[in-house]
């Protein structure tokens, strides 16, 4: 790549702002869909054209030779603090192994000074060896209270130390051997309980250089904003305040998932959900299923009565707050689909057409029936989906197989049936179980392994893009390149738009509200 910041005398007088030129802009608008250069002025985006000698008069130029700009990538759903602390510390992602696992946790161990041990990651889907016990992990940590929590986050495993200090005593979901015992996994609220004690150790220097390098990690990878899932049960009011308030260059969209709208109504947010779980996940046994699991007794539960949702559903429509549900399993979709029509149904007529344009969300919806696809429609469903999902349990063999068994497995994340039947996508990480890398997530929904299902490129790079300023409804103001809407950009070297396997593309720029988060320019 190849800057040149001072190509060119000022216009003259009064000239304002700062023209950049690249190989290419993609705007992802209607109409232009590319161009050579855009003129950038405070936080707008002012005038986009193919011949930067047309542009208005400007302070500046900076060609980015070699480079390519595009709209900044939206991760429609994270959850930052872990993600940092992932980053930082114990990240189990790699762990093949139960004993892989307790080597990690020494080696950790002997490392950091923390008071509490928080890891993330492991995946046991294909472990032919029993979890580590408590006791195993007691005596790794050298005594320090552990908290693993699985990939998903929907289990976790813990210490004798944890199990004693936690107050797990009256929560359901500790897994207990044959003898009575806990073995240290723990599952539903024992799982929510366990993570929030373990936060609460941490101290506030420790979250806020985890908060930090979050920030930092999202915005090299272009990520210009995402969509922070806090809630009661994840990280607590303390830290998704500070998400709210710091002023992080990165554009956070909060959403509390709680089913109680007070705190949201108090902070004047727009938004609610994400972590509202009507059901769990596939790998920890607790994604709700209308069929038996294929290795496992039972079909998953709902957390929640339908009573429950119908009245936070109908609040919330009735204040204009926008409403994320986390279901995985199909009969946490219809759970939701079922209480929508119920709302619907009982509006008043000023509100006949509410629901449809609150467009409130089903994140991950990783098991659609062909079936649920006209209600999804009918109601202006969001799909917040993750792609890289497939890539880590999609395939011969892979999780979704031995969870859902053969046939089912080939239906899941039916991402070209849900853009042909026209149900909004909005693409994310769900970070930190999937890392936050957009060009990756793309690559993840073109290629699948059941090749039905994939969508193209553009397709792709739209749901990771557009489809989160449609999921956030801020589609008038930002999202396409285009004169009048917010300059929020991204410049990659070479063209990964156009790249046989863009993962991996660099980003040498990026751009919020006209500011400089990531790159070495100066747009003054």
């Amino acid at each position: 790549m190849a800057t040149s910041p001072a190509d060119g005398e000022p216009d003259g007088p009064g000239a304002r702002g700062v023209l950049l030129t690249a190989d290419r802009v993609v705007t992802l608008g209607h109409g232009r869909y590319q161009a050579r250069a855009l003129l950038v002025r405070g936080t707008r985006v002012v005038w986009v054209g193919d011949d930067p000698d047309l542009a208005p008069p400007h302070a500046r130029r900076i060609d980015l030779d070699g480079c390519v700009i595009g709209p900044s990538f939206v991760d429609s759903h994270v959850h930052l603090t872990p993600t940092g602390i992932s980053l930082l510390g114990l990240d189990l992602s790699g762990v093949r192994s139960p004993d892989e696992l307790l080597r990690a946790v020494r080696l950790h161990a002997e490392q950091d000074t923390g008071r509490v041990i928080w890891g993330h990651g492991w995946d046991d889907h294909d472990w032919d060896q029993p979890l580590p016990t408590p006791e195993q992990l007691h005596e790794a940590s050298g005594g320090r209270p552990v908290t693993l929590a699985r990939i998903d986050s929907h289990s976790s495993l813990v210490d004798t130390s944890t199990l004693r200090s936690a107050p797990l005593t009256r929560t359901g979901g500790i897994e207990r051997d044959a003898d009575g015992r806990p073995t240290g996994r723990l599952r539903r609220d024992a799982n929510k309980v366990a993570r929030r004690w373990a936060v609460g150790a941490m101290s506030e220097a420790d979250l806020d250089r985890a908060r930090a390098e979050a920030v930092r990690f999202a915005v090299s990878r272009g990520v210009g904003t995402v969509h922070e899932m806090g809630g009661p049960d994840a990280m607590g009011e303390t830290d998704f305040d500070a998400w709210c308030e710091g002023d992080w260059g990165l554009e956070v969209v909060p959403y509390w998932g709680a089913t109680d709208l007070s705190f949201a109504l108090d902070r004047d947010l727009r938004h609610v959900g994400g972590d509202i779980w009507l059901d769990g996940s596939l790998g920890s046994h607790t994604a709700a299923l209308t069929q038996p699991y294929a290795d496992h007794p039972g079909s998953g539960d709902l957390e929640y009565a339908d009573a429950t949702l119908v009245e936070l559903f109908t609040e919330a429509t009735h204040a204009g707050m926008q409403v994320a549900v986390h279901a995985i399993g199909d009969a946490a979709i219809d759970q939701a689909i079922r209480c929508w029509h119920r709302v619907v149904a009982d509006l008043p007529e000023h509100l006949a057409d509410a629901v449809r344009r609150l467009r409130h969300r089903i994140e991950h919806g990783e098991v659609v029936r062909p079936d649920q696809l006209d209600d999804l429609v009918e109601l202006g469903i969001v799909l917040s989906a993750q792609p890289a999902f497939e890539t880590l349990w999609g395939g011969p063999g892979g999780l979704y197989e031995q969870r859902l068994g053969p046939h089912r497995a080939t239906t899941t994340n039916p991402y070209r049936a849900l853009a042909d039947r026209g149900v909004p996508l909005a693409f994310g990480s769900d970070a930190n179980v999937t890392p936050i890398a957009p060009w990756e997530m793309v690559w993840a929904a073109e290629h699948r392994h059941r090749h039905r299902h994939e969508i193209t490129r553009l397709e792709a790079v739209s749901a990771s893009t557009l489809g989160g300023r449609h999921a956030a409804r801020q589609e008038r103001w930002v999202g396409v390149l285009r004169a009048g809407m917010r300059a929020d950009l991204t410049a990659w070297e070479g063209d990964p738009y156009e790249a046989d396997d863009p993962r991996g593309a660099s980003c040498v720029l990026t751009v919020v509200k006209g500011r400089v988060v990531h790159g070495d320019l100066d747009l003054g």
